[in-house]
């Protein structure tokens, strides 16, 4: 599947401002609520998968700088 690059650099702060969104809809309707826990565990579900994908990035670059440079 093809994204315009703009769309796949934005992706990683795109699940973690829905997984934020989402924590604070879990605030909002409060600890009472029988959805409160489904809200928190897809927040926090996005919020991982976002740092998770900016770490992958991240050592996949530093890995391809490295061995671009010796090359």
């Amino acid at each position: 599947m093809w994204l315009p690059t703009k769309l796949y650099e934005a992706l990683p702060l795109l699940y973690a401002t829905i997984g934020a969104l989402f924590l604070m809809g879990a605030l909002y309707i409060g600890v009472g609520q029988g959805l409160m826990p489904v809200y928190m565990a897809i927040g926090l579900s996005c919020v991982i998968a976002g740092i998770y994908v900016t770490y992958l990035r991240y050592n996949a670059r530093s890995f391809n700088e490295a061995h671009s440079a010796q090359g």
